[in-house]
């Protein structure tokens, strides 16, 4: 797909094209399912003070952005198994000292 763009706006699937200061930007962008990846391409076209071509590629996994933009971490099962079975240990020994006493 060929999807025309203002400079700033997320990046669709495709071919992405828009007009940046100065000159022309295309961003081919697609998605490795197998990888979790985001990949680009990006060919800029400047053709203000020194007319230049510029290019840049780029890949991201798309879970650990999620993760770090969320300020969250990946943790084994098992870690969250032994911390619920430590926490529901400390529920019953503490039963008898609550005020709101479990049905």
């Amino acid at each position: 797909m060929i999807h025309f763009t203002k400079e700033g706006a997320h990046k669709k699937l495709g071919l992405n094209l828009y007009r940046s200061a100065g000159g022309f930007v295309a961003v081919w962008a697609w998605y490795d399912f197998a990888r979790y990846e985001g990949i680009s391409y990006r060919f800029r076209l400047r053709l203000h003070i020194q007319p230049r071509l510029m290019w840049e590629a780029t890949r991201f996994n798309v879970i650990e952005g999620y993760l770090m933009a969320h300020d969250l971490e990946l943790v084994h099962r098992e870690v969250l198994e032994d911390l619920n079975a430590t926490e529901n240990a400390v529920k019953r020994t503490n039963e008898p000292l609550a005020y709101i006493k479990p049905l």
